[in-house]
């Protein structure tokens, strides 16, 4: 399908879209809400012979002296073509005929009514049928409206749809002028309101169609399938119809995420009741590891504390007399006061050696045994500790995973909506 729209002087949007001119961001200028592809903007090309820039080929052919232009600025000086590649054919029966169906019609007005048009199907073409029809409508429209008058023709691959952006200096014959002045050379004017007119616009599609038809296999591009039903529609009412169409899916869009977001909610209160079930699952296998240790540490007391009491035994079990005190006192002193002898070693005094040494060699063999089994001692109570722990995330793991099979039956079968755009 195609749609028009008219552009006054000083009006340039158009251009820098067309030629995928970029903005102070560096992104490209759109002309509405044209979702672009910057991987296919390459793919994009300009059918006017006559390349260069729009608005010096516009200035160009307005300063011609036989062109003549009213110089207001709410004269339109160009129009667009905006011609579409179809995606949609009619269906037909066994018998080759039409289908049709009831379909809502948006017209100008901002009413809606319901008419009958064919029912379609989608179609797909090759790069040269693309090419091939893109060919077609620049040769229809530069025919039509005067290659001489054409600004650009801008082929956009890189959008939703591949498109043709035909624009063109709407110039018509100034009668008037030529019959006054049959002498001088013909004159012609800008004007869109004679060129563009009501009959122009009815019959348009019509003989867009007819042209593709001739040359070109028959229905192979079909520009008449239903979609220009209603007259032609410009491209801010297109807009327009499709941004109804975003408000709705937007709409939709938030539906969804409110019902994921009070699914959220339920989540996060169940979250909170596993962990609370959690905490109390902690303190009670914290309550039962205490418990436990209370009662290993009494046994092992009960083992153990007569080896260690052997520190505290006296003097008079390791084999010494009262009288022996003395020299094993004056022992432990002269330890604090060695003696070194002339070549450097170091001589310790020991009274009364025949008593005192016997003595000596028992205290430390009883004090090796201790030191033993002191370590023996805290072997078994790191042992314990980490069976202890081993023990306690145990019972936490068989808790947990209690808590969330308790959670999958008490939680509803229902199905997540993905939100995700």
């Amino acid at each position: 399908m195609a749609n028009f729209e008219k552009f006054t002087r000083g009006d340039y949007g158009l251009f820098a879209h067309c030629e995928r001119k970029k903005d102070e961001n560096g992104q490209y200028i759109t002309f509405g809400n044209q979702r672009i592809d910057p991987t296919r903007t390459h793919l994009n090309y300009n059918m006017c012979p006559d390349g260069g820039e729009q608005r010096e080929r516009l200035e160009a052919r307005l300063s011609d002296p036989n062109v003549k232009c009213m110089n207001r600025a709410d004269v339109v000086v160009y129009g667009s073509w905006c011609v579409t590649l179809p995606t949609h054919a009619p269906m037909e029966d066994e018998n080759g005929n039409i289908i049709y169906e009831e379909k809502e019609v948006h017209h100008r007005d901002g009413t809606v009514t319901t008419e009958t048009a064919p029912k379609l199907k989608e179609i797909t073409y090759t790069d040269e049928q693309i090419k091939q029809f893109f060919e077609l409508s620049y040769k229809f429209l530069s025919e039509r409206y005067g290659e001489q008058n054409v600004i650009s023709a801008y082929v956009h691959m890189d959008e939703t749809t591949p498109h043709m952006h035909f624009l063109f200096i709407p110039i018509v014959d100034d009668k008037k002028w030529n019959e006054k002045h049959p002498d001088k050379e013909p004159r012609v004017k800008v004007c869109a309101k004679e060129l563009m007119n009501m009959t122009e616009m009815n019959v348009f599609h019509r003989v867009l169609q007819e042209y593709m038809d001739q040359h070109s296999q028959k229905g192979l591009f079909p520009v008449l399938n239903g979609t220009t039903i209603g007259g032609n529609r410009t491209i801010a009412e297109l807009k327009a119809k499709s941004a109804l169409e975003e408000a709705l899916d937007a709409t939709k869009h938030a539906e969804e995420i409110k019902e994921a977001a009070n699914q959220s909610v339920i989540d996060a209160n169940e979250q909170v009741r596993q962990v609370q079930s959690e905490i109390v699952n902690i303190q009670e296998a914290k309550l039962i590891a205490e418990e436990d240790t209370k009662k290993w540490l009494e046994e092992l007391e009960k083992k153990e504390l007569p080896v260690m009491k052997e520190l505290k035994d006296g003097l008079t079990d390791l084999g010494a007399d009262k009288d022996d005190y003395d020299s094993i006192t004056g022992f432990a002193k002269a330890l604090e006061h060695p003696v070194k002898s002339s070549t450097g070693k170091v001589f310790v005094e020991i009274p009364n050696p025949e008593k005192t040494l016997p003595v000596l060699k028992k205290v430390m063999r009883k004090l090796t045994s201790v030191i033993e089994k002191t370590k023996d001692i805290a072997r078994k109570i790191a042992g314990h500790a980490e069976q202890t722990r081993v023990s306690i995330r145990a019972k936490l793991a068989e808790a947990q995973e209690e808590a969330r099979r308790q959670n999958e039956e008490r939680k509803p079968v229902q199905k997540r909506n993905d939100i995700s755009r």
